[in-house]
């Protein structure tokens, strides 16, 4: 049922910034839904889609295919269904044209956007090109929880935008073409998976042009690579990640490195048999060489092993592992390495004569 109900969609302020840049997005290949409006009429809504409002699928002088156009304060969002699974991503194109409304996009635990007020259940995401505020706004219900101020929408404007989203379990991540802007490891809980929306941002009076969104889809995927490594752990008794790393100048945990650990953390409270070997390897200035025909990393520096160094920092993760999940000091045993043999890593992958950067952390199981 396709009602029409007032929607509104806040502009979204700015606090502290959890933001990164990279290229790791991995599409789901389970389809869920997919859609790119060619089997609907020209100034139809479309068939598998609700909406609070209104909306049409027109073509775009100068881009291929049809478009879903989306004016402001109106919200609209796929008729799934099921719930997205835990681990999934969400894509699509977009079109933000001069003239523009804001356009909001992300998670909500309202099924149909035609029943109920997005506006306030909703983890989401506002793109913006207003001059003094930040292009990138996250948001969760009517609170605002990040911002990335050093992302340019104006490079973006009559061009098609290609946008990712990466959901795994509480882990909220944002892709724009090939640069991930966000990444918020604790951000989601269950009840927000239970559909993907995208909406026109609200103003008075309503802007003289809306966006336009294309060739949608949604699957499911694997775990993200935390969750994988836990699982490589508990089931090949052993697992290698570069991914813990440590301030330069104080040698603490960095705070990118705190979910890997947390994700053993919960995986040793589950468990009071699992008892572990957190094994280090220390970053030379020449990194880390696979050996040919395996995935094991041997140190290729001819320096000197700081023994001191590597123990202190794999100490540092136990003692992060002791004192928030209060798992007894005795089953977790520390050791230094100069070669780590892995068999099935993201290592692995590396290819003979590349060399791997970072602090190499192995852990084993007892």
């Amino acid at each position: 049922m396709k009602k029409v109900i007032t929607s509104v969609l806040i502009f979204l302020g700015t606090v502290g910034s959890l933001f990164a840049q990279s290229s790791d997005f991995m599409p789901g290949g389970n389809v869920i839904f997919e859609d790119n409006f060619l089997r609907d009429p020209v100034g139809d809504f479309p068939a598998r889609w609700s909406t609070n409002s209104e909306g049409a699928v027109v073509e775009l002088d100068g881009f291929p295919g049809k478009w879903l156009k989306i004016n402001g304060n109106v919200a609209v969002n796929p008729e799934l269904k099921k719930k997205l699974p835990e681990d999934c991503t969400i894509e699509f194109d977009l079109v933000v044209k001069q003239g523009s409304c804001r356009v909001h996009f992300g998670v909500t635990p309202i099924s149909d956007v035609a029943a109920g007020n997005v506006r306030y259940k909703n983890i989401g995401v506002t793109l913006q090109n207003l001059t003094g505020y930040p292009d990138v706004v996250v948001n969760k219900d009517v609170m605002d929880v990040s911002s990335k101020r050093d992302f340019s929408m104006d490079g973006y404007i009559d061009r098609i935008l290609h946008v990712g989203i990466a959901i795994n379990k509480t882990r909220f991540r944002v892709y724009l073409d090939e640069t991930k802007v966000i990444d918020m490891p604790k951000l989601l809980i269950p009840e927000y998976r239970n559909n993907f929306y995208i909406a026109g941002g609200t103003s008075i009076p309503a802007p003289p042009e809306g966006v336009y969104i294309s060739n949608v889809r949604i699957a499911a995927g694997e775990a993200d690579a935390r969750r994988l490594l836990i699982k490589q752990l508990l089931t090949e008794g052993a697992a290698v990640t570069t991914d813990i790393n440590f301030n330069p100048q104080t040698n603490a945990l960095t705070q990118e490195s705190l979910p890997m650990l947390d994700n053993l953390g919960q995986a040793m409270v589950a468990d009071p048999n699992l008892n572990v070997q957190i094994n280090g390897m220390e970053q030379q200035p020449g990194g880390y060489m696979p050996t040919e025909g395996t995935g094991d990393v041997t140190n290729s520096s001819s320096g000197a092993i700081n023994e001191e160094k590597v123990k202190l920092k794999v100490e540092k993760m136990k003692t992060y592992l002791v004192n928030k999940f209060h798992v007894n000091i005795d089953r977790i045993v520390t050791g230094v390495s100069t070669k780590i043999k892995t068999k099935s890593s993201a290592l692995q992958n590396s290819k003979t004569g590349q060399k791997i950067k970072g602090f190499v952390t192995e852990f084993v199981k007892l």
